[in-house]
């Protein structure tokens, strides 16, 4: 197997996936270990509760939201993160008219969001 090769490029460049009734568009880089997904979000929007097999790091860099998580509510604005355990049930909702503007990275990759990062360099 050959080394993966450096690849690079803009946020805005990359495909988007919309998913209009969350007020949500998305879109990723995946590396060999990890996926790192870029969100917007239009107020008013959420992601409802939910769970998956992967540990998840939430990186706010626009807007405000309110993240629970198994029943604590966590709000974040601007800087703020938030580690989201494997299994523990989560989501999301904006808060305020700022759209937020946040990078969710999974560890290991979701399987079912690597279709965001189809047609990128692989090793």
């Amino acid at each position: 197997m050959s080394e993966p090769a450096p690849f690079g490029g803009s946020i805005a460049d990359l495909p988007r996936e919309r998913l209009a009734e969350l007020g949500l568009s998305r879109s990723a880089v995946r590396t060999d270990d990890a996926l790192v997904v870029f969100n917007w979000l239009t107020p008013p929007a959420g992601v409802p509760l939910h769970d998956h097999p992967f540990d998840q790091l939430s990186l706010i860099l626009e807007g405000a939201c309110v993240m629970r998580v198994d029943g604590d509510e966590h709000r974040l604005s601007a800087g703020g993160f938030l580690y989201i355990p494997a299994g523990a049930r989560h989501g999301l909702e904006t808060v305020g008219t700022v759209p937020v503007f946040n990078i969710d990275v999974f560890a290991p990759a979701r399987e079912d969001y690597l279709h965001l990062a189809e047609g990128q360099p692989r090793a």
